[in-house]
Order: C-alpha cells, then structure tokens, then sequence
C-alpha cells in the first residue's frame, strides 16, 4: 500500500435483506483515497452513495445479508475489526461523520456544547468536562461560529449554524478521515457558499482528508480532488477533479455534465432518459447500457475496470484493457 494512501477499498460489498429479494446497493466497489484529498462521490439518488459511507462507517441496518471486502486504514484492514473494537478505535475517533439533515442528528434538548464535546468524552479516557468544553469552544472557532451560541439549544441556531455545528462534533476528536453525507443539500445557495468555504478552509489549515457524498456536480468541485461516480451500486469512473470536468470518459458522466448548466457558455441542457435498473435484480452485463446511447453488442457482458490517461479508471466496453478508445 502507498504511505501516502490514508483509505484504500477494495471489492466492497453491502446487500440488504427484503422480501423481494437482495437488494445489491453497494457492489464491488474499488478505490483509494490520499491523505489530505477530498474524494467526491456523484450520482442519482438511489446509486449506492450513502451505503457506501455507511459500508465504510459499519452504521448497519439488521438486514444486511452481505458485507465483505476489505477497508484499508493507515494499512490496516479494519473489516477485520469486531464491532465493539470498530466502535471503540475507528468510529468517530478515526473516522468521522457529518449527516446530511443536521437538526434530526442534534438532541434538540441538550445544549449544543455538551454535544460537540461527547464524543471527546467517549473516545478520550484522560479528559473531564471542563476541558472537554474548552476543545468544543475551539472548534466552534474554526467552524466560524460565535462562542455564545454553544450554550444554546440546536432549535434556536438556523440550518447553516446547525450543518457547522455537525461538522464541529465530528472534528472535535481530531479524525483522520471525515465523511460528508450531502452537507449543504437543505441549505439555500448563499449558506452553501459560506459552508463549503468553511470545508476549504478547514482542509487547508489542517489537511483534513474528506469523503463527500453529493448529487450536486457544482459542490463537488468546490472541495474535490478526485471524483468518482456512482450508479447502480457500482463506481463507474474515478479520475482526479481537473479532468473530470472537462474530460469525463464514462457516458453516465458525460450525461451528468451535459446536465449541468454554466456561466461561461450557452449549452443545451440534457437530461438522461429511462430510469436505474433494480438493484434488487440489476442487468447482468452494463447496468447503464438501457439508457445508453452508445451501447452496442459488448455492453450484455459486465464491464472491467480499465485505466486510462491520467490514472482515470472507467468501467466500460468503449475502452479495452489497453486503455484504447474502441467505439466514439
């Protein structure tokens, strides 16, 4: 493993039990994160995002029928972790969460101090209250939020004060990788700038390394390094932030970017026609071929991941092994 890799996937998987079968909602997923990146990961709703933070958080449901595969932190493989020593050394302590609806995350009757400085006092056996406080105090500082309001109560802060105070809770224990779980997504646009300039603010000063959950393409490059697109419970394309935007390989992201309205110039918008196969029976060959329009005989074989130019990696039959464009 590169020492320079905090996260690395490998052939992760989570099925939910139902009664029509198992639903496939994380599927062999791949992929490596450094440490100080934000990875941004894009798509429909319904793709698999928020199962997969929840795969890597082990937050499960007791339905889960299959989770397998390996997450790979500072070189250790804590799938291997029993799940008291997986709440007791990762989870918030190592690995952080932020929520994405962050008055159903808040206590509404505990003050927003005692809050923020829980999980210090869960993960840190050498700290009191007072001090405990203190750290929360700080924090409060770094997500721009006046110090008075940590006496208040979760109801008496806004949406955007509130989303800052999750993201406060879950840097108070210093993690090495904090999760966003769509941040900004019930936030008008004004507070969204103001967040995401705080998120920015936060991986510069301190090398925070990020994993953010989003439908939103424009968020996305706000923070990112790389991106990686979900759909269908599977990572289609992973490729560094830069070319991404200008060069998205896979025709799901194509789609996604053609969708996207600019500044700069007068495109005609796109939409993607049809609707996600059924993860609870998905296709066996490309799972985005129905709604594909460059689809030809090839796409009734699942895809493998092919690497091109750049180290992105596309999973699609455009591409052959060698990385050689096959079909415009």
């Amino acid at each position: 493993m590169d020492k320079n890799v905090l996260l690395e996937v490998n052939n992760l998987k989570l099925y939910f039990k139902t009664t029509k079968g198992a639903v496939q909602a994380v599927d062999d997923v791949s992929f490596k994160l450094e440490a100080g990146k934000t990875l941004a990961i894009v798509g429909e709703s319904g793709c698999g995002k928020t199962s997969l933070l929840r795969a890597i958080l082990r937050l499960l449901p007791r339905n889960v029928t299959d989770y397998s595969g390996e997450i790979i932190l500072d070189g250790i493989d804590i799938m291997k972790y029993s799940d008291e020593q997986f709440r007791k050394e990762i989870r918030w302590k190592k690995i952080a969460m932020v929520p994405q609806a962050a008055m159903n995350s808040l206590n509404p009757v505990i003050r927003i101090e005692d809050q923020i400085a829980e999980p210090l006092l869960l993960h840190e056996k050498d700290i009191n209250k007072a001090e405990a406080i203190q750290k929360a105090s700080e924090i409060f500082k770094i997500v721009g939020l006046p110090l008075d309001f940590l006496s208040r109560y979760p109801f008496e802060l806004s949406g955007g004060m509130r989303q800052r105070a999750t993201i406060a809770m879950a840097l108070v224990t210093n993690p090495e990788l904090v999760v966003l779980d769509e941040p900004s997504s019930a936030l008008d646009l004004l507070t969204q700038a103001n967040l995401m300039n705080v998120l920015k603010k936060i991986k510069q000063d301190f090398g925070t390394t990020f994993i953010l959950i989003t439908h939103d393409i424009g968020t996305a490059s706000e923070l990112a390094d790389e991106v990686a697109v979900m759909y269908a419970g599977e990572m289609v394309e992973q490729c560094h932030a830069q070319y991404f935007y200008t060069e998205a390989r896979h025709p799901y992201s194509r789609k996604l970017m053609d969708s996207v309205p600019t500044l700069r110039e007068d495109k005609e918008l796109v939409f993607i026609p049809g609707q996600p196969p059924s993860l609870i029976n998905p296709p066996t060959g490309c799972r985005f071929a129905e709604r594909c329009d460059k689809r030809f005989a090839k796409c009734s074989e699942h895809p493998i991941p092919t690497e091109l130019e750049h180290d992105q990696q596309v999973q699609c039959w455009l591409y052959n092994e060698m990385g050689e464009k096959k079909h415009a």
